[in-house]
């Protein structure tokens, strides 16, 4: 009988002791958990400080491209930051902008503040800070926008300049939008615009008379939801000469985004003639060619705005004649590059 109630204390008393073990071990758990749970969200401090560096950077409005150009050369937060693009511009920030970017002692302001008096008024002011009298300047009468009509006889002169200097373009629909208030977006490109006519004209008016070597010259304009490039070969020699080009294609024409990627190549899905090719161009003349983008990628997007680059490359070898070996002319004669953009 001992030994049956001895044996019935011990199993009291292991049962006990499970029990005990069983508890503690919920117990231990139970203070083990938050801290695992509280680790899973935790990084070390080394790593949560680190910088995120994005895989890439999409913008959430298409002028914001130039606001980001602008701000490289140019301190504009006093009328940029905070502002949305979309809003229209005020008298006071069209002042501001022109002073911190164009000409700080500018005290002049639109006779409004719609498309056609802005535009008239950015390029008044290239053409004073490039020495020009606006009213001076000769231009071609032509029909540039389907809303022409629209446009104020005073500022017409000005629109269509703008347009031959790549100050304002319209928009793609080809329209201008002559009574359209303008907004901070297209504030910012206007005025990078009008920086970037105002540099040109000046660097071009410095540089040397050309002589004896080619040039590569281009132009654009939008038309109907296309790019028209223009663009020619001059010769500058005194002397008249003979071109060989080695097959049907005579020329390359590739653009690319802001971003540098290519989004048009002429050559895409062609096929070229593989016989010489020559042809001769007397002192002061040039050969012309044109190509037309329709705005679209190589995915088929459709592309509505942007800063865009367009490189053109003339594909030609100086001739010495059928059956006579040809000289290769130096790339920087035969290559022009030309922006232009979307939207604006």
């Amino acid at each position: 009988m001992k030994n049956i109630k001895t044996d019935r204390n011990r199993k009291n008393n292991l049962i006990k002791s499970t029990k005990n073990t069983v508890i503690a071990g919920a117990l231990c758990s139970a203070l083990i958990m938050p801290s695992l749970v509280h680790g899973i969200g935790t990084l070390p401090v080394s790593a949560s400080n680190a910088e995120i560096v994005p895989i890439s950077y999409k913008y959430n409005h298409w002028a914001e491209v130039y606001v980001d150009q602008l701000s490289k050369n140019f301190n504009i937060e006093s009328v940029f930051k905070g502002k949305d693009l979309e809003a229209y511009v005020t008298e006071e920030d069209f002042r501001n902008i022109v002073k911190l970017v164009l000409n700080e002692k500018y005290d002049g302001v639109p006779d409004a503040l719609t498309r056609e008096a802005i535009v008239h008024e950015f390029t008044r002011i290239w053409a004073e800070e490039t020495y020009q009298s606006l009213d001076q300047i000769a231009v071609i009468q032509m029909i540039i926008y389907a809303d022409a009509d629209e446009i104020d006889a005073r500022y017409n002169h000005g629109v269509t300049i703008a347009y031959m200097k790549d100050i304002a373009k319209g928009r793609n629909d080809g329209i201008f939008a002559p009574k359209d208030n303008v907004r901070y977006g297209e504030l910012a490109a206007l005025v990078l615009n009008t920086r970037s006519a105002i540099d040109a004209e000046l660097s071009y008016e410095n540089q040397p008379v050309k002589e004896e070597r080619f040039e590569t010259r281009g132009s654009y304009k939008i038309e109907k939801d296309k790019v028209v490039l223009d663009f020619e070969l001059i010769n500058h020699y005194n002397e008249a000469k003979n071109l060989e080009f080695s097959s049907g294609q005579q020329f390359e024409v590739t653009i690319a985004d802001e971003k540098g990627e290519e989004v048009y190549r002429y050559s895409d899905g062609k096929s070229f003639t593989m016989a010489l090719i020559y042809k001769d161009i007397n002192p002061g003349e040039s050969l012309k060619w044109q190509d037309i983008w329709d705005m679209t990628n190589k995915e088929g997007e459709k592309l509505t705005s942007g800063k865009y680059q367009a490189r053109i490359d003339i594909l030609v070898r100086l001739g010495s004649g059928v059956g006579e070996s040809s000289e290769k002319i130096d790339e920087s004669q035969l290559t022009t590059v030309i922006e232009f953009n979307l939207g604006v």
